[in-house]
């Protein structure tokens, strides 16, 4: 049997970091667009990739009830609007990383950490725009380095993906998780003109909206598939691949969200279904 060992980690994986920011701006965006559509697959063009669906366990009915009420929305929203504050002056897209730490430090301290580089919005945006053309670019994630390596092991069926794997993942998953609704439409709000300035450089027409490349991108991400069941690799080169073709043919980000074992990738999907779902019922409320 042969296997990686972990080591300890300096910084997040790059992935996930990510699928935490792309969080982020889903919940301040893509709720504006769900009720138009029956589903995000069918108008993309996704196509499902068919596996058992595993059954509701105490996780996703913990998830489930994470969501806020209506009521709850409804006073947020009140709360939100009846108090008197400064409004914050909004900094130059080239001197917005000292904005961005503070916003962030103020949402949660360890993204703050996590996060620290020059240009985040900007390399941000590239990440999602690469994301929602179903890419995963080295250049764009270059600055979230990937410190713990791919981890495979073999018995007598050959290689496959062990749950050790899985577990790299697994403190990002609950980050992601322990995010405050509310706290994550006030980050959007305070930076989408940031967000607006680099994706208008990208040239799209002018129908095309920095919320329909947002909403493409959560796309990706729901319609990866959580496997349950051992995953066989190869290896034919010097890269590893998944022996199913069905499997190896899905996207780069729908491969990533696979390499996150079943259990974060239901984290991370499920989080994102119920962030879109509180932010329908908090416009139904206003």
């Amino acid at each position: 049997m042969g296997c990686y060992d972990l080591y300890q980690r300096r910084k997040p994986i790059g992935m996930i970091v990510f699928l935490l920011i792309l969080l982020l701006i889903i919940a301040g965006g893509a709720w504006l667009y769900w009720r138009s559509t029956q589903t995000i697959e069918s108008e993309v063009g996704l196509e499902t990739y068919e596996l058992p669906v595993p059954s509701v366990t105490k996780l996703d009915e913990a998830l489930v009830s994470n969501v806020l009420s209506d009521n709850e929305l409804k006073t947020n929203s009140e709360q939100a609007e009846t108090e008197e504050t400064e409004p914050t002056a909004i900094p130059s897209l080239k001197e917005s990383d000292d904005f961005i730490n503070e916003k962030l430090t103020a949402l949660s301290p360890e993204l703050a950490y996590w996060l620290r580089s020059d240009e985040q919005i900007r390399k941000i945006i590239l990440i999602i725009n690469d994301f929602s053309q179903g890419q995963r670019l080295h250049k764009h994630m270059r600055w979230l380095s990937l410190d713990e390596p791919f981890i495979a092991e073999e018995d007598q069926q050959g290689l496959y993906l062990p749950s050790k794997s899985y577990q790299r993942y697994n403190a990002f998953a609950e980050a992601i998780d322990s995010v405050n609704v509310h706290d994550i439409l006030e980050f959007y709000q305070k930076v989408r003109p940031l967000c607006q300035e680099v994706f208008a450089q990208f040239g799209y027409p002018d129908s095309y909206r920095l919320e329909d490349l947002i909403k493409k991108a959560g796309a990706e991400i729901l319609s990866a598939p959580v496997v349950e069941t051992r995953i066989a690799l190869i290896k034919p080169s010097v890269l590893y691949q998944f022996a199913d073709n069905d499997m190896e043919a899905l996207s780069p980000v729908q491969k990533q969200m696979l390499r996150m074992g079943p259990h974060n990738t239901r984290i991370i999907q499920n989080k994102l279904r119920l962030l879109i779902e509180a932010l329908i019922n908090m416009d139904d409320t206003n």
